[in-house]
């Protein structure tokens, strides 16, 4: 397959996306942390901007990245600045109107829909399931299994944050002396987390090369 002008030009935005996640996101946070650790987020002996470039290094080196993929995946242009400034603008919406004090309704109300959402994706796998060749089976299949290992991170996640380890509420963490238990709870979550997203991502490949036997 012959690579056009804007699949190349959407390499190099994916390699910037991708680079910027790698070395803000993830390179810079060796650093970045500590210090917060030491001096606190509003204290930090680094210029406001260079805060604010990292806090949102994840979300804006993604869709970055998500922009050059699809132009190299040919996403029409037009779904592009729909589907990119759209994620950005909720994920800023959320940022901004997220309340800052305890509203335990609002976690109780999340973990209800999680649980439903990953009910009606279970129920679309196990109707779309049996009409998939042996590859899309397999790949199906791997996301499957990725679904259930986030499904379990929110769980502990709702845990962590609220009973019983009350990371959110310093004074019941004290009183009740769950520090233990949310290390342990928060080491689980990361784990769950990277074997979710491997597994999404052998599901891709699986796809992929079933294609490309086709």
């Amino acid at each position: 397959m012959q690579v056009t002008l804007s699949q190349k030009v959407g390499l190099f935005i994916f390699g910037i996306g991708v680079v910027f996640v790698l070395m803000v996101g993830w390179l810079y946070s060796w650093w970045m942390v500590p210090a917060i650790r030491e001096h606190g987020f509003q204290n930090l002996p680094v210029p406001g901007i260079v805060s604010i470039i990292w806090g949102l290094s994840a979300p804006v080196g993604s869709l970055i990245a998500l922009a050059g993929a699809g132009m190299y995946a040919q996403v029409h242009f037009r779904r592009l600045l729909i589907l990119a400034p759209g994620i950005f603008f909720v994920v800023f919406v959320i940022a901004m109107l997220s309340p800052s004090s305890m509203l335990p309704v609002l976690f109780g109300i999340d973990g209800g829909l999680i649980t439903l959402l990953f009910v009606g994706i279970l129920w679309q796998w196990s109707k779309r399931r049996p009409r998939l060749s042996n590859a899309d089976q397999t790949a199906s299949d791997l996301q499957m299994a990725g679904y259930v290992f986030f499904l379990s991170a929110s769980w502990y996640l709702c845990g962590l944050l609220g009973a019983p380890t009350f990371t959110l509420r310093p004074d019941l963490l004290d009183k009740y002396g769950t520090l233990p238990g949310a290390i342990k709870q928060g080491s689980m979550i990361s784990i769950l987390l990277v074997i979710g997203w491997a597994l999404m991502f052998l599901s891709h490949v699986v796809k992929t090369n079933s294609m490309k036997n086709q």
